[in-house]
């Protein structure tokens, strides 16, 4: 009769243990982020959904790719507080005027949405956009950190 009480508290103290380490990499992206220039660096602030108002705090670490004209943007988004989740998405930017102008899609799990498209821009350090996926549309506006 005791099985069942071992096994809940070794599933507790696994989630214990893997759970803090879920964010390592974004972690060590922002603690090492390049330095702020142009569209690189550090940024945070808020999405929003229009579909169903759900928001949530989001930080973004932007480094420059190989790729002439990309950059890939690692992103960790926070929803209710306590679920939270990091991805990676590359997006192409172009330099019109004054303004940093940018656009690339992601592909997420079904489940998640699917694939993704995000469009936005970067002037100074005011970063907008807006994302769109089968599920759900929505836009994210953000502040650079220095």
């Amino acid at each position: 009769m005791k099985h069942p009480f071992y096994l809940r508290l070794g599933l507790l103290v696994f989630a214990l243990v893997c759970l803090p380490s879920c964010g390592t990499a974004f972690r060590k992206a922002w603690k090492n982020a390049p330095a702020s220039e142009g569209v690189a660096g550090k940024w945070e602030g808020t999405w929003l959904s229009a579909v169903n108002g759900h928001t949530g705090t989001l930080r973004c670490v932007v480094t420059a790719s190989p790729k002439s004209g990309e950059h890939e943007f690692f992103y960790r988004a926070t929803w209710k507080k306590i679920l939270s989740g990091s991805y990676k998405a590359v997006q192409h930017v172009e330099k019109k005027g004054s303004t940093l102008v940018f656009k690339g899609d992601h592909q997420m799990p079904d489940w998640a949405g699917g694939k993704y498209h995000y469009e936005g821009t970067v002037k100074g350090d005011e970063f907008s956009a807006c994302y769109e996926c089968a599920m759900d549309r929505g836009s994210y506006t953000m502040k650079r950190v220095k």
